[in-house]
């Protein structure tokens, strides 16, 4: 490995299909998280479906971006719509929003990782220890973490299958999914909206490494396939849990889609919900991962981009963020109101970056193209 090599760009060829898998790996960040125990009454599928609908819209500006010619010249494609103030602007807007998603997914999954399989250990090391697997990724280079997602996809997939024996318990009840047509005077919380909405964020980060997708006027296709599958994964086991454990009961449980799986059997494995929560890591150190590379390369686009990427570089942005998930892991994420503040601004915070982001590109194009004309 080079020490330029991290944001190295070699291949021409087109890759569709890794904008697919990207698309559907980040939209699928949260299931394990905040879903479905945030979405507990049968008429709140709506919700996914109506938020899917405003992701497919996002989506598809954020192809618009794809079918310019920006994306394909890289750091002089940004500088032409922006300038080099503008772009200095960004990564400065960008920086906070990815230490907020690291810190939050990270500390999370922490919090399975430490009431599922290592409850007496603390919750710092199970957030140390897949950021050291994350940034042992990341130093491949922006280009082989791409490809990578491919093995991601397949190797994480397979989790939807599992709940399948969930539809079939004997104890379910079709009446658990009524009433779908909401009775009450407010069918749907803002709140409830925006999480999902939240929740199917993440597509935005890749106007940021568009140059390594071979942007294409086809892209929309491939988006428009991933945000599908998301909204159905999302809708598939937010019912299995609704039946299985009913409306009234859901809302008491944190971790739904994990408690299930400590009631699957296998002649294999005792406890197949370990065997969910780690192939989610997998997910998780990928998605790290390629956030540690996107704050290292907003890093030194406030600093000096004329020094070649190095590793030590790409480490002490990985330090960087650990140290800011350890700080607020250690003093300002307690069960309650603080754990409620942090997923708040996590889903205002990533509703804002999913709408504003594809929209400011978008809008920028539309004034290049007047001024050019």
């Amino acid at each position: 490995m080079h020490a330029n090599s991290i944001f190295r760009k070699t291949s021409q060829q087109q890759s569709g299909f890794y904008a697919l898998f990207l698309t559907n790996r980040l939209q699928m960040l949260y299931y394990m998280i905040v879903m479905p125990s945030a979405l507990v009454q049968p008429h709140m599928l709506w919700a996914i479906i109506a938020m899917g609908i405003v992701s497919q819209f996002c989506l598809f500006i954020l192809s618009k971006w794809f079918a310019s010619p920006y994306p394909a010249q890289g750091y002089q494609g940004f500088e032409r719509l922006f300038g080099k103030t503008g772009i200095k602007i960004l990564a400065l807007v960008s920086l906070p929003l990815l230490l907020l998603k690291i810190s939050f997914v990270s500390i999370s999954y922490a919090d399975i990782m430490q009431q599922f399989i290592f409850p007496s250990m603390d919750r710092e090391w199970h957030i140390v220890f897949p950021f050291i697997l994350s940034c042992y990724f990341a130093l491949f280079g922006m280009e082989n973490m791409i490809r990578f997602v491919t093995v991601v996809f397949i190797g994480t997939i397979w989790i939807l299958f599992m709940y399948i024996p969930f539809f079939w318990v004997q104890s379910n009840s079709i009446h658990e999914l009524y009433p779908l047509i909401p009775t009450g005077p407010e069918p749907f919380t803002w709140k409830s909206l925006l999480l999902v909405f939240s929740s199917l964020s993440g597509p935005e980060y890749l106007i940021a490494i568009s140059i390594w997708l071979n942007p294409q006027r086809k892209m929309l296709k491939y988006l428009t396939i991933a945000n599908a599958f998301s909204v159905g994964e999302y809708l598939f086991i937010s019912i299995a849990s609704l039946l299985f454990y009913g409306s009234n009961y859901l809302p008491t449980i944190k971790y739904p889609s994990v408690e299930m799986g400590r009631y699957l059997q296998s002649p294999v494995f005792e406890r197949v919900d370990i065997l969910l929560i780690s192939a989610y890591m997998f997910s998780i150190i990928y998605s790290l991962a390629l956030f540690v590379l996107m704050v290292y390369g907003a890093s030194r686009l406030l600093g000096k981009m004329k020094t070649n990427t190095t590793r030590i570089g790409l480490i002490v942005s990985g330090c960087a963020a650990v140290t800011c998930t350890l700080s607020i892991s250690k003093w300002c994420w307690e069960p309650g109101i603080e754990q409620a503040f942090w997923l708040d601004l996590q889903m205002w915070a990533g509703s804002a970056s999913y709408l504003l982001a594809p929209l400011l590109v978008w809008i920028m194009i539309k004034r290049k193209a007047r001024t050019t004309s």
